[in-house]
């Protein structure tokens, strides 16, 4: 017999090889971002890309499947640094569909733990179902004692494949059996056997840490209806799911998941970063939790991003950047300040390198992503650290001593400055922080996240239910034009029989070749045209499952059940057919220039123009960017065919076609494609309308490219006719400019140059004049200079050109004066400006600029801020000024009497 598998490939290879040999098909995983799902924000299980297949609305690519998938979770993430909680992890799954049932996954799972791991059978316990008898009688068949079976409710053995607690969720569900590993058989047996846990419920095994679950087998036989009615599934299904991390640390004898081969390498390069001995045990207890913290954000960031997401303010690039920048934040908490994610990316990426090849195809572009993302961070640190400390000078003003757990999460949510953060630190200033008002408005936001979150597509129109299924037989591929009857007219969401002229209504047809909105490309225009009238249709859109024509009737009336003739508008397709192949074009080249990182994140066609939205970290060089024109153009000229096929969702994703995140996909997909000779140019999943020959895009041409969130970068551009009138437009703009510099279109740069360095030395003799003007200003103010005490108060409205003069007249009074609180005024463009200046010493006394300033700025219905040693400040009535000063000066006695 061959030794039991001990590393994780070995692991991982031993499930695939065990599984196989019992017929299973091996598919390859999902990324973490299910393309084909828009209703999860991640992949969470290995099941997630078979939903359809269990709700027996797509046939299975085979009767039995294995696979490795890896996962993300976003529940525990707070808890990550602890020695067992994982936000990424890879779950090893055999399913079945419709083919075998308890009996065959209790007995392979019982095999497979004990004949190929070799595990101990007397340290497996299994969970059930209060009352899956069947479940019970298989386990004994294979031999688990009885005591060693325990049964749960459903609260603790039973699978949901959404949110159960969420009002109206659905979708598959159904009992399951977990497999346990007894850790510890030294402790007392009695606490294996079936108890009450602490909440009274029926436990058994798993309220200890004596327990570790390595696999869950889920009997998916139900569906869950929104109003919690429970139906069966087609097909009785098998879905399990065993931890591969898990798994290890069980054959590899250790007490923690970060023991194991699959994280001592990215732990090393930590205890590096950190300058500690943490794999010798030389790491303090807040040590050694960054360094796990850091490890497994790093690499779970590796795997986000190397499935496509980046850093960014919402959604899955929300979770991202929290998971990077706790990890940034304990690596700080330990002292680490030199930049590190990079360097644990690469260790990971070395781990995971062999069954992820994306990972190293990637790695460049990981590790600038990690690296960009801990330079914003930092300075957020920076900015939000200082945010919080004018928020602690308010509240010691206004007497307070706790932090509102409010302002808390403001600083958190929006300025991405860690709670423990902002606690440490208001503690240092003698300061406590309203922990319930925080969690509160933490939970508030989570709620918010939830609600938005949920997969709420709409409900299908009770009047489109009533139509049937015989109705929009969309033909608009090969035809712009379509005899048809009439199915309903809709006014205000009800049926009616008659539309008359100048109404506006919708339209739903037996047939048509009208393009209803999707993929970015905007709906079809045209006329529907009966015996009885015209309807000019000046939108069309999929709702409920009808292809809906909006519009009016501008002729005669329109009357349901006649038959029609329906007339795309040739212009308007064809200049959205131009622009929708200009994308994928655009799509091929940027991914050749840029790299294969670069994946669309969204997009709108329109007859008229096109934008483009892509994952890129930094601003595209203008000199990539006429590559990419260049290499677009180029397959332009050489006219190539567009061809476009029907084909089975997962054959198309195998052969290379590229699909996008948040469009739902069923199992047969279109793909377009665009080949030159046998090489594929592009092949994109997509069912918008396109051109037959690139040729017929006539021209390319990019408008610009700027960002439009951290890591999305958007092109927009025109082509064909557009793209022609855009070029002259910007040929006259450019004589007009030629024109007015009296100069020739070849020369408008060095005259532009010349003028420039015109400007630069008038600049400069500005420059010169206002030093000048602040030191005669200055030398006025010194000698009307008030004495208290040992320091001067000065309070002036001064002839001040900009905020620059008004702090060098300050700085030449601070040191002409030695001890001095100045506090200045003037008119500039017409907008009162003001300024606080206090020499060191009367800062150490309590004197502080920035509360004086924002009290003068006040009177003049204005406000502003600063360092204690100097402030400024705006305001919007000049009026008010010298009310202002007169504040001013009554503050600056005050606080040089004090």
């Amino acid at each position: 017999m061959s030794n039991p598998p001990r590393t994780s490939d070995e692991i991982r290879d031993a499930f695939i090889s065990f599984f196989k040999e019992r017929g299973h098909v091996l598919l390859p995983p999902w990324p973490l971002v299910p393309i084909g799902d828009p209703t999860s924000m991640f992949t969470s299980a290995g099941m997630q890309q078979f939903k359809p297949q269990f709700m027996g609305e797509e046939p299975p690519a085979a009767p039995r499947v294995v696979t490795v998938q890896r996962c993300f979770r976003t529940t525990d993430i707070e808890e990550v640094g602890d020695l067992s909680h994982l936000t990424a992890f890879e779950m090893l799954g055999n399913f079945s569909f419709g083919d075998y049932f308890k009996r065959e996954a209790i007995r392979w799972a019982w095999e497979l733990l004990t004949d190929v791991y070799r595990l101990d059978p007397s340290r497996l316990h299994a969970t059930i179902y209060l009352d899956d008898d069947d479940s019970y009688g298989f386990w004994r068949e294979v031999g688990l004692p009885d005591d060693h079976i325990h049964r749960r409710d459903e609260d603790l053995n039973y699978w949901f494949s959404f949110p159960k607690d969420t009002p109206g969720a659905s979708g598959p569900c159904g009992p399951d059996s977990e497999i346990y590993y007894d850790l510890d058989p030294s402790r007392d047996p009695a606490e294996a056997r079936l108890h009450t846990g602490p909440d009274g419920r029926p436990a058994g095994v798993g309220y200890s840490d004596r327990f570790l679950e390595i696999w869950n087998l889920v009997f998916m036989q139900l569906y869950q209806h929104p109003d919690g009615r429970r139906t069966s599934l087609p097909a009785q299904n098998i879905d399990t799911g065993s931890g591969l991390e898990r798994v290890a640390m069980v054959l590899q004898g250790k007490r923690s998941v970060f023991e194991t081969d699959i994280f001592l390498p990215i732990l090393a390069e930590a205890q590096a970063v950190v300058g500690v001995d943490y794999l010798g045990g030389a790491a303090t207890e807040l040590q050694a939790y960054a360094i796990r913290a850091m490890a497994e954000h790093c690499r779970a960031a590796t795997l986000l991003i190397g499935d496509g997401v980046v850093p960014s303010n919402e959604g899955r690039g929300y979770v991202l950047r929290r998971v990077i920048r706790r990890a940034i934040y304990f690596a700080r908490k330990v002292g680490v300040r030199e930049p590190f994610t990079h360097r644990l990316a690469a260790a990971a990426i070395g781990r995971l390198g062999g069954y992820y090849p994306h990972l190293v195809e990637n790695q460049a572009f990981i590790q600038r992503a990690l690296s960009a993302e801990e330079e914003r961070f930092t300075r957020t640190l920076e900015a939000g650290t200082h945010r919080l400390e004018d928020l602690l000078e308010r509240l010691r003003a206004a007497g307070a001593s706790t932090i509102p757990g409010d302002e808390a999460f403001t600083l958190y949510d929006t300025f991405g400055l860690p709670v423990e953060l902002t606690r440490e630190i208001a503690a240092a200033e003698g300061f406590d922080l309203d922990d319930a008002g925080f969690h509160a408005a933490l939970e508030a936001q989570r709620a918010r996240a939830r609600q938005q979150g949920a997969f709420l597509k709409g409900e299908v129109s009770p009047v489109i239910q009533q139509l049937g299924d015989d109705h929009s037989n969309f033909v608009g591929y090969t035809h712009t034009e379509a005899d048809a009857a009439v199915v309903a007219i809709l006014r205000g969401g009800t049926l009616a029989d008659l539309v008359t002229e100048g109404q506006e209504a919708e339209l739903v047809l037996s047939t048509t070749p009208f393009y209803p909105e999707g993929g970015g490309q905007v709906g079809d225009r045209g006329n529907i045209v009966t015996p009885s009238g015209v309807f000019l249709v000046e939108d069309t859109q999929a709702s409920g499952g009808a292809i809906v024509h909006r519009g009016r009737v501008v002729e005669g009336e329109i009357r349901a059940s006649q038959r029609a003739t329906a007339t795309v508008d040739l212009h308007w397709r064809r200049g959205a057919a131009r622009n929708h192949t200009g994308t994928h074009i655009l799509h091929a080249a940027l991914r050749a220039v840029l790299g294969t990182h670069v994946r669309q994140q969204g997009s709108l066609v329109t007859p008229d123009r096109l934008r483009f939205d892509f994952t890129h970290l930094e601003q595209t060089p203008r000199e990539a960017l006429a590559e990419v024109q260049q290499l677009a153009n180029e397959k332009v000229r050489h006219d190539l065919e567009v061809q476009w096929r029907t084909t089975g969702y997962r054959q198309a994703i195998e052969a290379g076609a590229l699909a996008f995140f948040g469009d739902k996909y069923g199992s047969e997909v279109r793909v377009v494609e665009i080949r030159e000779n046998s090489h594929v140019f592009s092949a994109e999943l997509c069912g918008g309308t396109h051109v037959h020959h690139t040729g017929q895009i006539g021209f390319i041409h990019i408008i610009r490219e700027g960002a439009v969130a951290a890591g999305t970068r958007r092109i927009e551009a025109v082509t064909g006719r557009a793209a022609e009138t855009y070029l002259l437009e910007q040929q006259d703009r450019l004589l007009r400019i030629a024109e007015r510099l009296n100069t020739s279109p070849a020369e408008v740069e060095d005259r532009i140059d010349a003028l420039q360095s015109e400007l630069e030395r008038l600049r400069k003799q500005a420059e010169q004049l206002a030093r000048v003007q602040a030191a005669a200003l200055a030398e006025g103010l010194v000698a009307g200079a008030e004495r208290v005490g040992e320091a001067a108060l000065v309070v002036a409205r001064v002839d001040a050109l900009s905020q620059d003069v008004l702090r060098d007249v300050a700085d030449r009074l601070r040191g002409r004066l030695k001890s001095a609180l100045v506090i200045l005024a003037a008119d500039i463009e017409g907008r009162p400006a003001f300024l606080a200046a206090a020499t060191p010493d009367l800062v150490a006394r309590g004197v502080h600029a920035g509360t004086i300033i924002r009290a003068v700025a006040q009177a003049a219905g204005g406000g502003g801020g600063g360092r204690p040693d100097l402030a400024q400040a705006g305001a919007k009535d000049p009026s008010r000024i010298d009310a202002a000063l007169a504040e001013g000066r009554r503050l600056g006695l005050e606080a040089l009497s004090g």
